[in-house]
């Protein structure tokens, strides 16, 4: 195949979906070479605009994090209420639905290491982008009553994340169907995703101010 720019595509949007094309296949991160080779150029060529497998694995990871993003807020737009639980549960269903399309994706930002987060500020802004939305649907909760005042609500957000990104690595194992028969995994994935958030966030309390009137007293019987 020989690499040929269509209309608003250049060479590194199409290397990122060659790339991902390449991992789908072999569940690895593909060597540049094999990237130049599938899009019919030469490997110098495509240097010029991914020097290294580390700057592939970021655009990849780049490109992975803006469509998580965009199921995001994509599932909260169409969220039926404006509940912040609600909300919440949307995001992680977004997670999974997102892995489950994208699972090479998924599995190689897995294996990110630290440092090249660290020195991508666009992995570090998309990420930093979830996690201030996860943080503000927290506060909210917690504003409802759904959560303790005194909950500590970063903990609970690297908890969330935790359980999540655990139940999508089963998906993909295909280690759920056995603890949930009947199931596929998918379902089984999203019937514990919706369990853990009706555990993890109590009935909203309910406000003295919004409590309806108490019923009078029956008149004491006269002696």
């Amino acid at each position: 195949m020989t690499f040929t720019s269509r209309p608003g595509q250049h060479l590194l949007s199409a290397a990122v979906s060659t790339a991902s094309d390449l991992a789908a296949e072999t569940g690895e991160l593909p060597r540049l070479k094999d990237v130049a080779k599938r899009l019919g150029i030469e490997r110098k060529t495509l240097k010029a605009v991914i020097p290294d497998r580390d700057c592939l694995l970021g655009a990849m990871a780049d490109v992975a994090l803006q469509r998580l993003l965009h199921t995001i807020i994509h599932r909260i737009a169409n969220c039926s209420s404006s509940s912040p639980v609600c909300q919440l549960e949307e995001t992680a269903v977004a997670y999974i639905e997102w892995a489950r399309l994208h699972s090479h994706e998924f599995r190689i930002i897995a294996k990110i290491p630290v440092e090249l987060w660290e020195k991508n500020p666009h992995l570090r802004r998309y990420e930093q982008s979830i996690h201030d939305l996860v943080a503000k649907l927290l506060q909210r909760a917690q504003q409802d009553g759904y959560l303790d005042q005194d909950e500590d609500l970063a903990e609970l957000r690297a908890m969330l994340h935790t359980y999540v990104f655990g139940i999508i690595t089963k998906m993909m194992l295909g280690d759920l169907t056995r603890w949930s028969p009947g199931l596929s995994d998918q379902d089984a994935a999203l019937t514990a995703i919706r369990l853990f958030i009706a555990r993890l966030f109590k009935q909203v309390s309910t406000s003295p101010d919004t409590l309806p009137p108490a019923p009078e007293a029956p008149p004491k019987p006269e002696r």
